[in-house]
């Protein structure tokens, strides 16, 4: 009786360890928080309104060098120095808004920097906005050494822009079915960031997404609830973009695989967006970083909005697995014409 006594109150004390250190959630509305934040001390006067538009994706691996599960790395400089090659790669593409997936917020991992504000101090831009997607008291990966554990992390996506953010939202996106009972409390929600931008007189609503990057079945059934998230938000200057996953037709051939023929991805989101968004020109590949061949991320506009032109960012030295994805766009109306409507109604 004893042994059975002891061996319920061990089971019952680790499953209070696996909960607790599941547990630490700062925000638990499955919609998003909402908040935008300003910068202090970056721009205190909005820049006047483009008569382009510059906007980056980029998704930065939490500064990790593309293995987000490696734990800690060995010292805060290699972190720093990463994020300061982000920077300057942001900088030098003349982007007015980023996109930004897979950034830490001030997780163990990587020594408690806030990226995100690290990020836009560094830039001068003033107005952030974040969405948390992965966030646990403890995350005891990888399992051996114990030192090297990830430990406690609060991580997601991120906005940041020279220009008025005016709203915030995030929409979770389907988990994969086949998970253990308890993985969801260490696992990440793939997420759709909507957030707002003012332009001057004009509006821009801002699609940042994360598709899941490991499971093409998953990613298609998230392709399916964007494309409806998507259809009711849409607005004719809106900015689809991030890290879609969508494996590149080369990498069929490359693998001789032929489960990735399975992979439709970008077919859902192209089709099911039709008559709301277009699909920007294909781009090159953009995974992997040193050697992209296997995956493209893709960008659509609204038809308030005209491509001039859209270029994957080669870097001599990548610090992410993915490389950014960069389009300039041009207002398609002039304002007079856009202001009979009003620039929020769905098409």
């Amino acid at each position: 009786m004893l042994e059975v006594v002891m061996t319920l109150a061990i089971l019952l004390l680790l499953l209070g360890a696996v909960l607790w250190a599941g547990g630490g959630k700062t925000l638990h509305e499955p919609h998003g928080s909402g908040i935008v934040e300003a910068i202090p001390g970056a721009l205190e006067i909005s820049p006047p309104p483009p008569q382009e538009l510059a906007v980056l994706s980029y998704s930065i691996a939490y500064g990790l060098s593309g293995s987000p599960h490696a734990g800690l790395p060995p010292e805060p400089a290699t972190v720093y120095d990463r994020l300061d090659a982000i920077i300057e790669t942001i900088a030098a593409s003349g982007a007015d808004v980023v996109l930004l997936q897979e950034v830490d917020f001030a997780s163990r991992r990587t020594y408690d920097i806030d990226q995100l504000h690290y990020i836009a101090a560094a830039l001068g831009w003033g107005f952030v906005a974040r969405v948390i997607t992965w966030e646990c008291r403890y995350l005891p990966h990888p399992l051996w050494p114990p030192w090297r554990h990830t430990g406690r992390l609060r991580a997601g996506q991120g906005v940041i822009s020279r220009y008025p953010l005016v709203q915030n939202t995030r929409q979770r996106l389907a988990q994969p079915l086949a998970q253990p009972l308890l993985s969801p409390l260490f696992s990440p929600y793939r997420t759709v960031q909507m957030v707002d931008m003012q332009c001057g007189e004009r509006m821009v609503r801002l699609l940042n997404v994360h598709l899941e990057p490991g499971d093409a079945a998953t990613r298609q059934r998230q392709a399916q609830e964007l494309v409806a998230f998507v259809r009711h938000m849409a607005t004719p200057n809106c900015v689809l973009m991030g890290a879609l996953n969508s494996d590149a037709a080369e990498a069929t051939t490359i693998h001789g695989d032929p489960a990735l023929r399975l992979d439709q991805t970008m077919e859902i989101i192209a089709t099911g967006l039709r008559d709301r968004l277009r699909l920007v020109v294909d781009t090159s590949p953009t995974f992997p970083a040193e050697a992209p061949r296997y995956r493209r991320d893709h960008a659509l506009i609204g038809p308030g909005l005209q491509t001039v032109e859209t270029q994957v960012v080669r870097l001599h030295e990548p610090v992410s697995d993915h490389l950014p994805l960069l389009v300039h766009l041009r207002w398609a109306l002039p304002l007079a014409t856009q202001n009979r409507s009003n620039n929020h109604e769905h098409l």
